[in-house]
């Protein structure tokens, strides 16, 4: 018994020791991390002359996500948000800072962009050249989206076993139809828009011939837009890029299978070199070297933190930005979703500072009809103030971002943005078929007759059909009476643009859907005139306000490469087809199940 106590009393102070040590160490651990961390994100003084490096490492959005605690701390596992404003606003700060030689894009990391975020960013791109200074891009490997950016530079080289991928635009959708029925599931759709084409891969097993045509026509204008940038940036001549595409496996023949050098022949890149030789020449180009020799350059965050801190608190008036951004949904925000409780509280905070006029800045395929009917009513109650209302589209503001979008005083795009798509929608699964392949029934009794009309286990019957293709109609009799009264047009004029139809900006202000072509920029400079302050006024955003934990866990997660347990991202690469219908089919959360949108409006074009 004596030892048995002595092992005991052994096993009890080690059990103490552990429970005081462990959290000890981990508590240090943390506080190790925190110090280096903070230390790194101290601001240093700016050089006296370098360039400043533009290397995203992720999407470019308009509002920052929020992130539960977890998430943010393996951030590592989540691409770096970078705000497209300030984005811009560093490239026309950095115009005019004697500090700054010249811009580097190092684009590799960049998700996307969209050629509408890339317009904006190459008109600010060409305000610094007009400076002067010279911008540069470099890359391994670059994205067709990538390219279209890194082309606007003076000089773009890439790595002699590098390249691009350029292939051109297409819109290809996983049809699950024969799927449906293989399973049993029977998904009913109700629509009103025969180019409401969302619902097609439940409903078909291809392409309609009325979508093929309508998306080839809006596609086809977008890469139109695409090839005329790339030709002019890169001194081809018109039609030149379809010619290169057409012809690569030949062209690539006739370079014995080296990308890179057959990029450099077509004149797409400027220079082929490896690692080395590019350090040497980023050196001479930028014009200023660090104590080890090679080009001193500023990383963007760095160089947005001493320009910020260096600025003071401004008298002017202020123009309010609310972007709302990915699929509309009831609830709160988070990546990809744009929760209509998130944008309501942003407007809110909006309404209840002294501002001049509000520029809502859209870029959303639609989602939800309930939550983007209670964001455009709180518009209308902002306006009803007095406020002037302008609404900014970014690269998409369809179905219902265009919902929202009537709303204002004055609807801006830009030329390549997607909109229009003015038809409403409505799915209900049903699993009847796979129960009775199961061998299991259902029964029972209600009190009326529709108390188990939308019971997902049952067969949905002629009048709980009734029900949701009249909810459907009715809304889009609620779309039509919307835009005629908003937009000064007859229902008449304004049922023949809708019925689902996909507009581009350019087309859009030639049917009244639009008023003019422009950047958020310019939107808030005519936000600012329609309110009588152009003389005097600053943008400011209204979205999530990242809290310091978030902002802390975030820095801790990505300093030191934490990360989840990953191991199938290439099987979940391989999957992509089916996953994003399975993920399309997770965003249909409307409490009526009728929604505005636009499914093709999703791509990255």
């Amino acid at each position: 018994m004596d030892l048995l106590k002595s092992i005991w009393r052994i096993l009890a102070a080690i059990s103490k020791a552990i429970s005081v040590l462990v959290p000890l160490v981990l508590f240090g651990f943390v506080i190790l991390i925190f110090s280096a961390s903070v230390s790194e994100s101290v601001p240093e003084a700016l050089p006296e002359q370098a360039g400043l490096l533009i290397a995203p490492n992720g999407p470019l959005v308009e509002d920052r996500s929020e992130l539960e605690p977890f998430d943010a701390l393996f951030a590592a596992d989540f691409p770096a948000e970078l705000l497209l404003s300030s984005l811009i606003e560093a490239i026309d700060q950095a115009a005019d800072d004697p500090r700054i030689t010249s811009i580097v894009l190092d684009l590799e990391g960049m998700v996307g962009p969209s050629t509408s975020q890339t317009m904006e960013i190459v008109e600010a791109i060409d305000r610094f050249k007009a400076s002067g200074k010279p911008v540069l891009a470099h890359a391994d490997y670059l994205s067709q989206s990538q390219y279209l950016l890194a082309s606007s530079a003076d000089e773009l080289v890439v790595h002699p076993e590098g390249g691009a991928m350029l292939t051109g635009f297409g819109v290809y959708r996983t049809y699950m139809k024969q799927f449906l029925d293989n399973i049993k599931v029977n998904f009913h759709v109700f629509r009103v828009g025969e180019n409401k084409s969302a619902v097609e891969p439940y409903m078909r097993d291809d392409m309609s011939d009325s979508q093929r045509e309508v998306v080839g026509q809006w596609l086809g204008s977008l890469w139109r837009d695409y090839s005329q940038m790339v030709e002019t940036s890169r001194g081809l001549e018109a039609g030149g890029l379809d010619a290169f595409i057409n012809s690569f496996p030949e062209r690539l023949v006739a370079s014995n299978g080296d990308v890179a050098e057959t990029f450099l022949k077509a004149g797409l890149v400027d220079q082929l070199l490896n690692d080395d030789d590019l350090e040497t020449w980023l050196a001479d180009t930028v014009g200023a070297t660090d104590s080890s020799g090679e080009a001193e350059l500023v990383g963007l965050r760095r160089y947005i933190n001493d320009y910020q801190s260096a600025e003071s608190g401004s008298d002017d008036a202020v123009i309010a930005v609310v972007a709302i951004e990915g699929s509309l949904m009831p609830g709160s925000s988070g990546q990809g979703v744009a929760g209509s409780d998130s944008i309501i509280s942003h407007l809110e905070r909006a309404h209840d500072d002294d501002i001049a006029a509000l520029v809502v800045r859209i870029n959303s395929g639609g989602g939800s009809v309930f939550a983007s009917e209670v964001i455009r009513t709180k518009i209308e109650a902002i306006a009803a103030d007095g406020i002037p209302v302008i609404a900014s589209m970014g690269g998409a503001a369809a179905s219902g971002g265009y919902w929202i979008a009537a709303q204002a005083d004055e609807i801006w795009a830009m030329p390549t943005t997607i909109t229009g798509s003015i038809g409403v929608w409505s799915v209900f699964p049903t699993l009847e078929g796979v129960l009775d392949y199961a061998g299991l029934t259902v029964d029972g009794v209600g009190t009326t007759d529709l108390a188990a009309s939308f019971d997902a286990s049952q067969a949905l019957d002629n009048r709980s059909a009734a029900i949701f293709q009249a909810t459907v109609d009715g809304i889009y009799d609620d779309f039509i009476a919307l835009v005629s009264e908003r937009r000064d047009m007859s229902p008449e004029a304004v049922e023949v643009i809708a019925g689902g139809k996909v507009w581009i900006g350019r087309d859009a202000i030639g049917i009244g859907l639009v008023d003019e072509l422009g950047s958020l920029d310019q939107a808030v400079a005519a936000a600012a005139t329609r309110a009588g302050v152009a003389e005097g006024y600053q943008a400011v955003r209204y979205g999530t306000e990242v809290s310091p934990q978030q902002l802390v866990l975030e820095e801790l997660g990505r300093n030191f490469g934490l990360a989840g347990v990953r191991g199938f991202d290439s099987v979940w690469q391989w999957l992509a087809p089916i996953r994003q219908q399975l993920a399309f089919i997770d965003t249909l959360r409307d409490p009526k199940h009728v929604y505005l949108q636009c499914f093709d409006c999703n791509y990255v074009y």
